[in-house]
């Protein structure tokens, strides 16, 4: 199925249109929630003016490249790109481009709403209008900078989508929520930021949600589900989590459908396919692509050793 293209406003015409001149190579449209993720590859071109609709951020994978730039109809400017550079355009800023040679990257969009409740955790300082909390994020734009923890969770979403997301939309969200609190905290205005997240939950609503994930294994969990479950958003939900559990709501799931898998394959005879359905994977093949990363060997040969 064909999935649908980021895009963008074309200011001089004020149409909607792709933001790049090419579809993706790749693409992570359907499978996430709250972030879309395509890799590209482009040859020479000079983009028109473009007004993103998301703010994004691009990931540098080719070879060493010469990119003219402007923002909001600016001066021009010129940046040096080269393997794992990151640049961040935020949402409703003009940009426009050219460059001389192909080019590769990773482009990685936000969805608004996940961003504004990131925000809402992330950062202090807001005007108060008739009770109301009004927040005007603001995202400083960036070309050509070295931020590893963007670089490695980038490459870490592109892996999981070239295996055919095995992980499935948890993964992506919690690995949404990270970016987007990354660069809240990095590359937005001066405001302040909220202090360590104090909350005291009970052992019984700690209980709720894991006696929760193993009923429902066999389901495609997410983030907002499991953080509604104790009335938390899901940037608070995943460090309260982390701190009580020691590992991310993601890798326990992960860690409960191991277990719960190889508890089936020993004591049980069911088929793989149906095991893989019974522990949430949405086919064999992810299943055992999961499977063999974290036990080493595929649900097969597991089931022969025993």
């Amino acid at each position: 199925m064909k999935s649908e293209q980021l895009s963008a406003i074309d200011v001089e015409s004020g149409n909607l249109v792709p933001m790049s001149c090419k579809p993706p190579i790749l693409s992570s449209t359907n499978h996430w929630n709250g972030i879309v993720l395509e890799q590209h590859h482009l040859p020479a071109f000079e983009c028109p003016e473009l007004c993103l609709q998301q703010h994004s951020i691009n990931i540098w994978l080719g070879n060493s490249c010469q990119v003219d730039w402007r923002l909001a109809g600016g001066r021009l400017h010129s940046t040096q790109m080269r393997k794992g550079l990151v640049n961040v355009t935020p949402k409703g800023i003009p940009t426009q481009a050219r460059w001389n040679q192909e080019i590769k990257f990773l482009l990685v969009s936000f969805d608004s709403s996940l961003f504004k409740k990131v925000a809402d955790d992330v950062i202090i300082g807001s005007d108060v209008y008739d009770g109301l909390r009004l927040r005007n994020i603001e995202i400083i734009p960036q070309r050509g900078v070295c931020d590893r923890q963007i670089l490695h969770l980038g490459m870490a979403l592109k892996t999981e989508l070239q295996a055919g997301c095995p992980s499935g939309k948890l993964y992506g969200e919690s690995v949404a929520i990270a970016l987007a609190a990354h660069l809240l905290k990095t590359y937005s205005g001066k405001r302040q930021l909220n202090s360590e997240l104090e909350v005291n939950l009970s052992e019984y609503q700690l209980r709720q949600i894991i006696d929760y994930i193993y009923d429902n294994l066999a389901l495609e969990l997410t983030l907002t589900e499991l953080a509604s479950l104790v009335n938390m958003s899901s940037y608070s939900f995943c460090r309260w989590f982390k701190r009580l559990m020691g590992i991310s709501p993601h890798q326990y799931v992960i860690k409960c459908r191991i277990e719960q898998a190889k508890f089936l394959l020993s004591y049980s005879q069911f088929p793989i396919i149906e095991i893989a359905l019974k522990v949430g994977c949405s086919s064999q093949s992810n299943f055992t692509t999961i499977f063999r990363k974290y036990v080493g060997i595929t649900p097969k040969a597991y089931r022969e050793m025993i």
